[in-house]
């Protein structure tokens, strides 16, 4: 492997495989999250400011180009982000005509629930409309919410908290999902996805996504029991009107860990990563591939990204936790699915932080 510094901020490291670069989030921000666009403009969303009361702040850059351009706020109402806990920041998706559309968890406070706040840009980033609270009457919202968007004008918005009236404890949680059908100028009342399948880890972030043929797949941390908390794939093919659930990562802990998960189109198919005891695991999102575990222990925050090749990015963090900062790790799978020995490991992860990967033509850049 032969490693040399291009910047302060961009290190390539890359050996007879995919290159990759490593880069800081703007701004030193923390949790970012990257949508592609069509033209292929990167479309980047990450917090700054307050870890309780922060800001969401978003930027652009053209496919190739040297640098990000010039961020700014995208949260109408400021301090407005929660970036405590690693698992409660924004999340972006593209939607038809190259629409943006952001969600993220905003602060509560005393005898105040916390929203959960959403945003859309229909003019590719150059404006984003005021910021809306779509919890409806859900109580309890704590680990990060969803998006994930059509080229058919469809935007779903994924959450998990009580419905009202509901009493205390995480077996009294569901998932819940909005639906709009005209790009997000309105939403459906809020369906509740696992009413026959009760328990949710409270604060951990779930992930949404339609895959290549249309699928809406949710990655969730169940908590049907207080011992087990498995990741739990809900899938429908039906536009969100009836769900089926299995379990793709079984964890008997009897604790909040506090995760996330990662998931992204891989030609036709769908790849996820997700956290179980500790270590990052990958697989394809079919009935049939088998999960690979890619780390060691300490590993959490999983991100993903293909290159042109067909290559598979897994980044991680290593040891963060509350209040604490880590290590950055990766692996490239090939476009098998098989690890090479494309792999690496760095210091530098901020509090509260975790990385974002992107591919670049044939290479691949985490930023962190």
């Amino acid at each position: 492997m032969r490693t040399s510094i291009a910047t302060l901020l961009l290190l390539p490291v890359f050996a007879c495989g995919a290159e990759v670069m490593l880069e800081r989030v703007p701004e030193s921000g923390v949790q970012p999250q990257i949508a592609t666009t069509s033209d292929g403009t990167l479309h980047l969303v990450y917090l700054t400011g307050n870890p309780g009361g922060g800001d969401v702040r978003y930027v652009t850059k053209k496919s190739g180009a040297g640098g990000w351009g010039t961020p700014r706020t995208l949260n109408s109402t400021p301090a407005t982000a929660v970036a405590a806990g690693t698992i409660r920041g924004a999340q972006i998706a593209v939607g038809k005509d190259d629409s943006l559309h952001v969600v993220w968890n905003g602060p509560g406070g005393k005898n105040q629930p916390a929203p959960l706040l959403y945003s859309r840009s229909l003019d590719h980033g150059a404006t984003f409309e005021k910021q809306r609270d779509l919890r409806a009457d859900t109580q309890g919202l704590d680990g990060g919410a969803s998006i994930a968007a059509s080229a058919k004008g469809e935007v779903f918005v994924v959450w998990h908290g009580a419905p009202a009236g509901a009493a205390p404890g995480e077996i009294n949680r569901r998932v819940f999902v909005l639906k709009s059908t005209d790009n997000g100028a309105a939403f459906s009342n809020p369906t509740m996805a696992n009413a026959d399948d009760p328990g949710v880890c409270a604060c951990c972030s779930l992930k949404t996504f339609v895959s290549p043929g249309g699928e809406l797949l949710t990655l969730y941390r169940a908590a049907r029991s207080m011992g087990q908390r498995d990741i739990t794939l809900m899938s429908s093919s039906d536009g969100g009107v009836t769900f089926q659930h299995r379990t793709v990562g079984p964890w008997a802990i009897s604790a909040c860990p506090m995760s996330s998960a990662s998931v992204i189109a891989a030609g036709a198919k769908t790849r996820a990563a997700w956290e179980a005891e500790g270590r990052v695991y990958t697989a394809l999102l079919d009935a049939t591939s088998e999960a690979l575990a890619v780390s060691e222990d300490k590993a959490r925050h999983p991100a993903l990204a293909v290159n042109a090749r067909g290559e598979t990015l897994v980044t991680w963090s290593v040891g963060t936790g509350w209040q604490k900062g880590g290590q950055l790790a990766w692996l490239v799978l090939d476009a098998a699915g098989k690890p090479t020995t494309e792999r690496g490991l760095k210091a530098g992860v901020p509090v509260w932080g975790f990385s974002a990967a992107y591919a670049e033509g044939e290479r691949f850049v985490i930023l962190y």
